[in-house]
């Protein structure tokens, strides 16, 4: 977690290993999806199919076990990844709300079944108060019902 100068543009900017955060967790990931490429193996006795199960797998939980970086501006939030950079404006919130150690921004101002599609998460263990005071300046909270 560090800081940036006003100059660069960021208000804040720090980075999240969740598999550091849980190292039981990503272990037993890690395990489980072995296991899944020897029952593969076991099943289809080819190599090949083997290895293609092993790859699925590994990039389907690989944003786990690689860095994000986020970075919060005057104008927008940053992810950035290794492999893909998502960035939101703020104009685009109209609510939040907050979880353990994460913060979810939602699109609209009452809840609706696209929130799991059109919101962002903020993953923020070390720096949630001050994520969550730049959150509140910058997210208008409009009345309920009242979606602009």
């Amino acid at each position: 977690m560090k800081n940036i100068s006003k100059e660069s543009g960021a208000l804040l900017s720090w980075k999240v290993l969740m598999a550091k955060n849980n190292p039981a967790r990503a272990l037993s990931v890690a395990v489980i999806i072995f296991i899944c490429s020897y029952f593969v193996f076991l099943t289809m006795k080819d190599v090949l199919l083997t290895v293609i199960a092993l790859l699925v797998l590994l990039i389907m939980v690989l944003p786990y076990y690689l860095p994000v970086s986020y970075i919060l501006t005057e104008e927008m939030i940053v992810k950035k990844m290794p492999f893909s950079r998502q960035q939101r404006r703020w104009e685009e919130f109209r609510r939040f709300d907050t979880a353990g150690n994460a913060i979810k921004l939602y699109t609209m101002s009452r809840a609706s079944r696209l929130d799991n599609y059109r919101s962002f998460l903020i993953i923020c263990k070390q720096n949630r108060d001050q994520v969550l005071e730049i959150v509140h300046r910058k997210i208008e909270v409009h009345p309920e019902g009242k979606d602009v």
